[in-house]
């Protein structure tokens, strides 16, 4: 294995030779050289080191696993491949591909933008209504990069900040959510409602970032109820080859897909949920994240 290869976390010592030579095997092949190769192992140490990478490397990260609980970890950490333990030269040669054509984070927006905004006329900032749910389901990747065309279609100076949440100059919340509105048509809607807020007033030099936040977790704007969301099923894919075993919705419908289970979530706490899973010949409980013996249990 090339030296300049990272390993993240300790190497189980009935992988160490074998994933050595898979990985040789498939870069002399011509497969891209990811950033690292995280092994999965009994300490999580890997999630660590590899939470102390910047997103923009995470993403050209592989995660080696051997259990569904792992890839789950890879995915909120934003890890662009994954391979099963042990280790074969198809799933590597997958994992190396899929890490080499992943999207980072969209850049071009940053807190220190909001300095160029404190004597705008108005500003808005805005977030996703049921935050926590959305964050975990679509990772907050895609939530930054839709925040991202939203602040390419205002025209104006905007920043995105952690949260994820969008900053912008000039704009009033009508404005902010009519340009929205005119992103995500509703024969395209797959994303979360936004809640949009002007800053609040705050104590003399607090600043608009500081303003700006404090309108954030002031916010006490309810869930979307299931009338107010458009009823739409998203693929349910196995991890880590891609494969649709089902869909997902936000809240529970009636309507099933035409073919496989859905389910929808009926306890959200911290970053986990409860699922109800809905199929032609019954339905069942489960906890995240539909592991496959779960799924086999409940048919």
């Amino acid at each position: 294995m090339d030296p300049d290869l990272r390993l993240l976390g300790k190497l189980p010592d009935e992988v160490g030779k074998g994933l050595a030579s898979v990985v040789d095997a498939v870069i002399a092949g011509g497969a891209p050289e990811p950033a690292w190769i995280a092994v999965e192992n009994e300490t999580d140490d890997w999630v660590t080191l590899a939470a102390g990478c910047r997103a923009s490397e995470r993403v050209r990260g592989v995660i080696a696993a051997s259990s569904e609980e792992a890839l789950i970890k890879a995915h909120r950490l934003g890890i662009g491949g994954a391979m099963w333990l042990p280790p074969s030269s198809v799933g590597a040669t997958e994992a190396f591909a899929a890490a080499a054509s992943s999207v980072g984070p969209a850049g071009g927006h940053d807190a220190a933008l909001v300095e160029l905004m404190e004597d705008s006329t108005a500003a808005a900032i805005l977030g996703f209504a049921d935050r926590r749910f959305w964050r975990v389901q679509l990772g907050e990747s895609r939530l930054i990069a839709l925040l991202a065309d939203l602040a390419a279609a205002l025209d104006t100076t905007a920043a995105i900040l952690p949260w994820p949440a969008l900053i912008v100059a000039g704009k009033d919340p009508d404005e902010v959510i009519e340009a929205w509105r005119a992103l995500t048509p509703d024969v395209d809607r797959v994303i979360p409602e936004i809640v949009v807020r002007s800053p609040l007033d705050g104590a003399f030099g607090e600043g608009l970032l500081v303003s700006a936040y404090r309108a954030l977790l002031d916010d006490r704007s309810p869930v979307p109820t299931a009338a107010e969301t458009k009823r739409l099923s998203l693929p349910v894919h196995e991890l880590p080859r891609g494969l649709r075993v089902g869909w997902w919705q936000r809240h529970p419908d009636t309507a099933l897909p035409e073919e496989g289970w859905c389910a929808s979530p009926i306890e959200v706490f911290h970053s986990r949920c409860r699922w109800r899973l809905d199929a032609e010949n019954g339905s069942g409980i489960v906890e995240e994240g539909l592991t496959g013996e779960e799924l086999d249990r409940t048919g």
